[in-house]
């Protein structure tokens, strides 16, 4: 513990004595930042301009630092339109559509905007909450530094995932403080939702710890200054390493392709100040088939590239501290000052080789010429994060001279190949076995197929892992497979690790149902879901059950399940979908399209929901809407070819009757 517990006096320090609220459950002991002003109002105030305490907000309470009036912007390789206005009431909403070939909008869809991500500084994404609580990323993303709309990081392809990108607990964790949530409810496997109220900001406890008993030993009167500063966290005077994990817990991110795994003991919001990483998480590095390690800068690679350098391997404190407050936001007419007087700390002016450094600098930085007042400009120039590609930043990666031609010449979109994964600290990596099975999960996470699930099963079939989280990677990923049988298998592994109040247990017994069900076994898997929704209703479980039961011939409740899910998560495509067959499979042509409208809102791609659109205003008699319907899918339907033949069977069908 950071705490002192030889001053600490339960008994006097209830928090509800003092009138303010403290966090309980998963995430105890927090309370509001704004208690931290009462007795550092400066630092408080002077927080407020950082990037962190901007990092998430409702939108009425962001920083405005978006062009509104700007036209709608418009994205080519999906041949859709998109643009972001404000409400009356100081509320976002985004809207998309597509044109016709008459140049009318199609598919036009709008989606309230709950919460802003990001400070604004560099960019800013946007995200909707559900009625269950689940939160999802909207595909439009806002730009500083060009001052301009364009698609968030990950987005910029002619098929994404539109609506339906889920953001989870991994992201949050590193995007705001801690949301208060009840015991379990962070574990892995646990549901990715969220509180309807969240915290706004990174917040002073993520660096200092939970502060409720700071705050109430203040309070009480019945401390003296020692004590009262025993009871919070000071990172400044923690050893090097450990002083370093308070800013690594969120910077330290070697690749974004692949995550870091947290320790299979810990849960999601575990973490805190003081403690070491690597107890939490197993950092990773990856290797790339096109690009080696040195050349890779994503835009979360401050300390990443910093410890690449010179300047960090041979000294023995240099940090984030040493060139950045957290607290306070240099001015940028301040900045290249600010940054020289780090530099000076070690290095002498006289052995700056400007003269050579002038002619290397060229190239990199486009440079007429070396500013001997700015040192951070020419060794640690701004760069073009391959990331995201709008954005630069600055590369922490201390050089004499720049690399590359053009630091920042225009980037597209791509995905790296990964074709190995080592560990970042390898003195502080599991033993060789225990890491192997880090590793496989990690990849397996990040989408690895059947080949990667038989490896991980065989690992831990000789570990003594007793950890549910790997056995929970394998169970999904035979299921995500449909290999029931190693399904069943690995979810009984799971289910001896697990206990029935367990938050993944509904999960599991959900998976079991889709493995009985694929099995033929559909009474079994009916029992299975009933049992899994017992605790509430997930979307997924929801989903999967009204297949079933449409299935076995019982559409009403499928439909129930169906529209449940469609309440959950407006943006459901299969849902929609499924709900048009069986609304056209029960003589409501009506309903059915409706329901293939509605899914084309969602995913205006979707060439099946074009097609038996088409097919229902040609049952009703419709003919000219069901031609222009198609017409419409033939040119934005992304599976079109498949359109295409499908609707040459079905007219080559009729010809012949």
């Amino acid at each position: 513990s950071v705490l002192d517990p030889s001053v600490s006096d339960p008994a006097v320090l209830d928090p509800a004595a003092f009138g303010f609220a403290v966090t309980k459950g998963a995430v105890a002991g927090y309370v509001q930042d704004s208690l931290c002003a009462t007795c550092h109002i400066e630092l408080f105030e002077s927080y407020q301009a950082v990037g962190m305490a901007q990092s998430f907000a409702r939108p009425a309470h962001a920083v405005v630092v978006e062009d509104f009036e700007a036209p709608p912007y418009y994205h080519p390789a999906s041949n859709r339109y998109y643009e972001m206005r404000r409400t009356a009431a100081g509320g976002l909403v985004m809207a998309r559509w597509q044109l016709d070939a008459a140049g009318r909008p199609v598919h036009r869809v709008e989606q309230e905007v709950d919460w802003v991500m990001g400070s604004g500084h560099t960019s800013r994404v946007y995200l909707y909450q559900t009625a269950g609580g689940e939160l999802f990323q909207l595909p439009l993303a806002w730009y500083s530094q060009g001052q301009g709309w364009g698609m968030a990081p990950g987005f910029d392809a002619p098929v994404h995932e539109g609506l339906t990108r889920r953001v989870r607990r991994e992201c949050m964790f590193c995007h705001n403080a801690y949301p208060e949530v009840t015991d379990g409810a962070d574990v892995y496997g646990a549901p990715q939702t969220f509180p309807a109220e969240l915290p706004e900001g990174t917040g002073c406890q993520r660096c200092h710890g939970p502060g409720a008993e700071h705050v109430a030993r203040v309070f009480s009167g019945r401390y003296v200054v020692e004590e009262i500063r025993a009871a919070i966290l000071n990172p400044s005077h923690l050893t090097p390493k450990l002083r370093n994990d308070v800013c690594y817990q969120c910077h330290m991110q070697p690749t974004v392709e692949l995550m870091g795994v947290r320790r299979f003991k810990s849960s999601d919001y575990d973490f805190r100040p003081g403690e070491s990483l690597d107890d939490y998480l197993v950092l990773l590095d990856a290797e790339a088939a096109d690009q080696d390690r040195s050349e890779r800068f994503e835009i979360n690679h401050h300390p990443y590239r910093l410890e690449q350098s010179r300047c960090f391997t041979q000294s023995q404190d240099l940090s984030c501290l040493t060139c950045h407050d957290p607290h306070r936001k240099v001015p940028e007419a301040e900045q290249a000052a600010h940054y020289r007087r780090a530099c000076l700390s070690c290095h002498q002016l006289e052995a700056c080789g400007a003269q050579s450094m002038e002619a290397a600098a060229l190239g990199a930085l486009g440079a007429g010429s070396v500013d001997l007042g700015d040192c951070a400009a020419c060794h640690m120039p701004s760069r073009r994060t391959q990331d995201v590609v709008h954005v630069a930043m600055t590369d922490h990666k201390i050089q004499r001279f720049p690399a590359g031609q053009d630091l920042l010449a225009s980037l597209a979109e791509r995905n790296p190949i990964l074709v190995d994964l080592d560990f970042l600290r390898p003195a502080h990596a599991p033993p060789p076995a225990e890491g192997e099975i880090y590793r496989t999960a990690a990849v397996l996470r990040a989408g690895g197929g059947a080949d990667i699930a038989d490896r991980l099963q065989k690992l831990l079939a000789a570990s003594p892992i007793d950890s549910p989280g790997p056995w929970l990677d394998l169970a999904r990923a035979r299921v995500q497979q449909r290999n029931w049988r190693a399904a069943t298998a690995a979810l009984d592994a799971v289910a001896s690790r697990l206990g029935e109040g367990h938050a993944a247990w509904p999960a599991v017994i959900g998976w079991r149902a889709m493995a009985a069900a694929g099995e033929g076994r559909v009474t079994a898997a009916i029992r299975l879901f009933e049992r899994a929704l017992e605790t509430g209703d997930d979307p997924g479980l929801l989903y999967n059950f009204g297949v079933v039961l449409a299935a076995a011939d019982r559409w009403t409740d499928a439909e129930r399940h169906l529209e449940r899910v469609v309440e959950l998560r407006p943006h459901h495509l299969p849902a929609r979908f499924y709900l048009g067959r069986l609304a056209w499979a029960q003589d409501r042509p009506d309903d059915a399209a409706a329901h293939f409208r509605r899914a084309l809102t969602s995913d205006p791609g979707h060439g099946a929901s074009y097609l038996l659109l088409g097919r229902v205003q040609m049952e009703k008699g419709l003919r000219e809407q069901a031609l222009e319907t198609w017409r419409l899918g033939l040119a934005l339907a992304r599976d079109s070819d498949a359109l295409q033949q499908a609707l040459e069977d079905e007219m080559g069908s009729a010809a012949g009757a």
